[in-house]
């Protein structure tokens, strides 16, 4: 009696087990209508026919060397393989080894006709895989196009509703805050300390490493950009960064491939690329001096003077003295119970008023109505037995229109983003009002927050404190003026033209304000 052995497969997790099993039952049917022993089966399950890299298929290639079986029994013959190369390379290693392949559900005869339609059915088979892998690519195409979630992991910024990508708010912050001080010159380092710091957690919920920092970087998705091989696929996700600051932060990231690991444990300048010289406008950076003793001072001095590009006098001032008064002026003067109330209110109002319902959407959805209506018209004179070609073309064409507006609609509401609420920003705000900030990274976190920039004098201080953004702003002479006269912030804001949140600040005896 003839020996055979039965290999099976299904494809996708969509077919089930009983796929292989139905499989099976068809082959020992055929076996034993033929006269045929099984003496072996082999089984890959989920995995594909277009590729080699089938475990149990390999070993049962590798085992007809033992010639143990004279025959492969298939439930059809692409299980076997589903193109012709593969099937015709396969099928000569068999048939060296004295072993020919068989179809339980295609019966094929040995003659030149069995030869024939064999051809016929593999190249059918190889035709249906094709097929099939572009039908995925351009179901992976449209759904992209139309900013559908298409799987993966989930991603710091996002959520997904109704397969759509949505702006996740408070996540998108911690992302844009991520792009924007890495691109201040903060060090990962010192930004993912911050981070775990906080409590705040990966999309995961996992604390951050400089891996996932460094994905978050790299990551195209958040400038809108979708790359599937060769593919790009632009605003076809709502953007949390802008291109121009992704594109700053990869330079930089790439300029620090090949550094040394730098020392972590030196002296922090928590206001470096914060300080400006009242006197010539210069920025004040970093110092370091030793005494003859070996003790090293850490100061600020005006760049202009140590540069000797202008004829400025700045006298330099030390980091401790600076820091902690500016420091303590903010908790002072800013973060009270009534300045954070009325703060929260302002960037609840200030965002909330920038997320309202573009006018894309809203003439999409103005289309979309009088489209609804066009059809609803048609409808009532069908009801009503009036229908003719031409009233059954409209509507066809009518009810396209309508499909294509739904799915743009789509796209624009899944690039929507959610409200803030006041209470939400008054917790960030008092967060920093009454945590203890012992560690010069949270004094940094502090500093980066809320503090824009800081104009130095050698008999007085002003600071200017992030209002929407944070980009460091050169004062006009007039708000300058403005500043060095106010007696507090409330003077500023209602006076000037402009508004800028200023506060005058005395140096003077051992630092107090």
């Amino acid at each position: 009696m003839k020996k055979a052995v039965i290999y099976a497969r299904f494809s996708s997790h969509s077919q089930t087990e009983q796929s292989i099993e139905g499989q099976l039952r068809e082959c020992y049917d055929f076996a034993k209508r033929s006269d045929i022993t099984i003496v072996g089966e082999y089984i890959d399950r989920a995995l594909t026919g277009t590729s080699d890299k089938r475990p149990q298929f390999l070993k049962m290639i590798d085992e007809s060397k033992k010639k143990n079986f004279e025959y492969v029994l298939v439930y059809q013959l692409d299980r076997f393989a589903r193109n012709r190369y593969d099937s015709a390379n396969y099928k000569a290693k068999l048939k060296k080894n004295g072993v020919r392949v068989l179809s339980a559900k295609e019966n094929i005869t040995d003659d030149a006709s069995g030869i024939l339609v064999e051809g016929m059915l593999e190249s059918m088979a190889e035709y249906y895989s094709a097929e099939l892998s572009q039908k995925v690519k351009r179901g992976i195409k449209e759904s992209l196009i139309k900013g559908n979630f298409i799987g993966g992991y989930g991603l710091l910024g996002y959520d997904t509703v109704d397969k759509k990508w949505t702006v996740n708010p408070l996540e998108a912050a911690v992302v844009k805050d991520i792009f924007t001080r890495y691109r201040s010159g903060e060090k990962a380092k010192d930004i993912i300390n911050r981070l775990n710091s906080l409590g705040i957690k990966t999309k995961c919920g996992k604390k951050f490493t400089m891996s996932q920092f460094a994905r978050i970087i790299r990551n195209e998705k958040y400038t809108g950009i979708v790359r599937t091989g060769e593919t790009v696929y632009a605003n076809v996700i709502p953007p949390i960064v802008d291109e121009k600051l992704f594109r700053e932060c990869n330079i930089i990231m790439d300029s620090h491939k090949h550094k040394q690991r730098k020392n972590y444990n030196e002296q922090p300048y928590i206001l470096s690329g914060k300080l400006f010289c009242g006197y010539c406008d210069s920025a004040i950076t970093a110092e370091t001096g030793t005494s003859k003793t070996g003790k090293v001072y850490h100061y600020y001095k005006c760049y202009g003077k140590k540069m000797k590009t202008t004829d400025c006098n700045k006298k330099p001032v030390s980091q401790e003295f600076i820091e902690s008064l500016v420091f303590e002026a903010t908790i002072k003067y800013v973060l009270t119970p009534k300045t954070i109330e009325k703060l929260a209110k302002l960037v609840t109002e200030k965002f909330n008023s920038e997320i309202a319902k573009p006018t894309a959407l809203l003439s999409l959805e103005k289309e979309l109505k009088e489209i609804n209506k066009s059809i609803d018209g048609i409808m009532a004179a069908i009801e009503n037995g009036i229908f003719t070609k031409t009233t059954k073309d409209r509507l066809l064409r009518l009810e396209a229109e309508q499909s294509e507006l739904e799915a743009k609609i789509s796209v624009e509401e899944s690039r929507s983003v959610k409200p803030l609420e006041v209470n939400e920003v008054k917790k960030f705000m008092t967060y920093f009002a009454y945590m203890k900030f012992e560690k010069g990274e949270e004094k940094n976190e502090f500093i980066n927050s809320f503090i824009n920039r800081v104009i130095l004098y050698d008999d007085k201080v002003i600071i200017l404190y992030n209002s929407n953004d944070r980009e460091v702003k050169r004062l006009t002479k007039k708000q300058l003026r403005e500043a060095e006269a106010a007696e507090n912030l409330e003077e500023i804001k209602e006076n000037s033209p402009e508004p800028c949140e200023f506060k005058r600040v005395a140096l003077g005896g051992e630092g107090e304000i």
